[in-house]
């Protein structure tokens, strides 16, 4: 890996330290991803984690009929992998989608589960992977059970403001669970207040 990969993982990784890199080095590499490019299917047995030098990840469902659902978006400086792999050892239920062009750094899980038996930072930083997977996910749970569509489009726009101007419309409305032209009535109802 590069001098300038290892200073942005020790500058971007909380408590990660110069020997923690030396250790996942070897397994890790930096990808770049073209916008709309698919680099996990379903079914694809993937048991790699990333984290996110630049970009946007979108995960998202192809449902029966055609229709695209998204799960969720994944932006700069944040760890994500396939769930199904990682907790499971099971193929991929969704596809993942580069929005814009997307650097990640991929490593194996298998390295950080061998890095995390040399180092106590390693293993800390697994386990705040996971915590930080599931959190993620029962945020998003929590927020259709709770919210109504605008509420969830709302409090989107107060935690990723940045990454909903980036994201094409009918990816929100489908994060949101609503059609485009809602979501659209959404926007002029919050420029109206305001």
């Amino acid at each position: 890996m590069e001098q300038s990969s290892k200073e942005f993982l020790l500058k971007n990784i909380p408590g990660i330290t110069v020997e923690d890199v030396e250790i996942l080095s070897p397994y890790t590499k930096l990808r770049t991803f073209e916008s709309g490019e698919i680099y996990i299917r379903p079914g694809d047995n993937n048991r790699k984690v990333y984290f996110i030098k630049s970009g946007i990840v979108r995960v998202y469902h192809l449902s029966d009929n055609g229709t695209e659902k998204t799960i969720l978006f994944h932006n700069k400086k944040s760890f994500f992998g396939n769930y199904d792999g990682i907790i499971y050892n099971q193929p991929s239920r969704y596809f993942y989608q580069s929005i814009g062009e997307t650097e990640l750094f991929e490593l194996t899980y298998d390295a950080i589960h061998l890095g995390s038996q040399q180092s106590i930072t390693i293993n800390n930083l697994r386990a705040d992977m996971f915590l930080m997977m599931i959190g993620i996910l029962l945020k998003n749970i929590e927020d259709f059970v709770l919210l109504n569509p605008e509420e969830r489009y709302q409090k989107h726009l107060e935690e990723n403001a940045a990454v909903l101007q980036k994201v094409p419309s009918k990816y929100i409305a489908s994060l949101l669970g609503i059609t485009p032209v809602s979501l659209s009535r959404i926007k002029k109802r919050i420029l109206r207040g305001n």
